[in-house]
């Protein structure tokens, strides 16, 4: 029998981290299915992306063959470098998690393939696995252990996951949904595959997100699963009103709206600068500004907050800017419109949609926050950094 031995470690850097679980760490046959499900579900969106692209090729497209493809590589670039220096900061901080997973040579490849998320997810899946396994050989010290290496294991997947929804994913149905209706043709069903593969898991990516990183707040209790349900609904229906509103102005008016989704993601990345720095990258400025640029490409979309604190005014600010920015462009697609699209089946449901599921979204949140929202229960510490957490050795 393996020699234990129990000692306190720290499994944290400065970002949010596993210090608080729920009592209740038993891993049920739903936890290990969702896992599997979030691998599975990576790669049909990835496969009907790069089908859409290969159609295009194949069509002689070639600018919508390299839109599609860029906006296939790029996010998965910014995925794989965030990855990269979760890692690093996990050996900096000699962490257990850093010390269990060394299957470089694994890591390595996966990361090349640009495929960052199924790692951090195979990793939960196996701590899951073995915290269960731990949890029937009657060993509860092994089994909190892995139970919190899932945890911290599917908050950095979780975070990861954002970045590839918002910066893959959206801008995806943004391009598929522009160019749909530009011109219907053969490919209309690859393009709408495409698109539905792509909305299915916004909200869920970010309603996980928020439940994973809540784990990691020692003062407040967890999110219960209606609280998880009304955060995917309005996380889902305000995405969705971005994208919609977004797709309208660039089947007008692709220049002018690349140029304002590139004004609208610098004015929100020199935000974050000035007012709201994550402590991610703080130890180097050109990482640090390159992380908030990618926070500011999230904000094209969708508002994720980089601190734990006051969200009121925050929340005031960025969705008032959004919900004058959907009005516009569905004034414009109302306006300006051709005889052609004005005559097509899907005008005024489009134009409906652009707006009506914002204002949802924005009553769900309300909602969430005045029944839901899980309340402070101990001293007001907020987000914990390098948080210890009792584990133990297994040699």
């Amino acid at each position: 029998m393996p020699r234990t031995a129990r000692k306190m470690i720290q499994i944290g850097y400065p970002r949010d981290e596993t210090d608080r679980m729920p009592n209740n760490i038993s891993i049920s046959d739903l936890d290990i299915i969702m896992y599997i499900v979030a691998i599975i579900g990576h790669f049909v969106d990835l496969a009907l992306d790069i089908n859409v692209a290969v159609r295009y090729s194949l069509e002689r497209r070639m600018m919508e063959f390299g839109l599609t493809l860029t906006f296939i590589l790029l996010p998965a670039f910014v995925n794989t470098a965030v990855s990269i220096r979760m890692y690093s900061l996990d050996k900096q901080q000699d962490s257990l998690s850093y010390a269990i997973t060394k299957r470089k040579l694994l890591r390595i490849f996966i990361l090349v393939l640009q495929m960052a998320p199924i790692l951090r997810f195979a990793d939960a899946l196996i701590y899951a696995i073995k915290s269960r396994y731990a949890e029937r050989r009657k060993d509860p010290l092994s089994q909190r252990m892995y139970y919190a290496l899932m945890l911290k294991e599917d908050s950095d997947a979780a975070l990861l996951r954002i970045f590839e929804c918002f910066l893959e994913a959206a801008p995806q149905q943004v391009l598929q949904t522009s160019l749909l209706l530009r011109q219907y043709d053969h490919l209309a069903i690859h393009q709408a595959l495409s698109i539905c593969s792509s909305i299915v898991g916004m909200g869920w990516c970010l309603a996980a997100y928020q439940r994973a990183i809540r784990f990691t707040q020692e003062d407040k209790n967890n999110v219960t699963w209606s609280g998880t349900a009304l955060q995917t609904a309005w996380h889902f229906l305000v995405s969705l009103s971005r994208v919609i509103s977004i797709s309208l102005i660039a089947h007008l008016y692709p220049q002018w709206t690349v140029l304002a989704c590139i004004l609208h993601i610098v004015t929100m990345s020199i935000w974050l600068q000035l007012y709201d720095k994550s402590p991610f990258c703080s130890q180097n400025i050109l990482f640090e500004v390159a992380f908030s640029l990618t926070l500011g490409s999230v904000y094209l979309f969708t508002y994720i907050l980089p601190n734990e604190s006051k969200t009121r005014y925050r929340y005031t600010v960025y969705y008032t800017i959004c919900f004058l920015q959907n009005v516009t462009c569905a004034t414009l697609w109302f306006i300006y419109s051709d005889d052609v699209t004005r005559s097509a089946i899907y005008f005024y449901p489009v134009l409906v949609l652009s707006v009506v599921p914002f204002v949802l979204g924005i009553i769900f949140m309300i909602l969430y926050y005045a029944f839901l929202h899980p309340k402070t229960s101990g001293n007001g510490l907020g987000v914990t950094y390098n948080a210890q957490v009792e584990v133990v050795d297994v040699s």
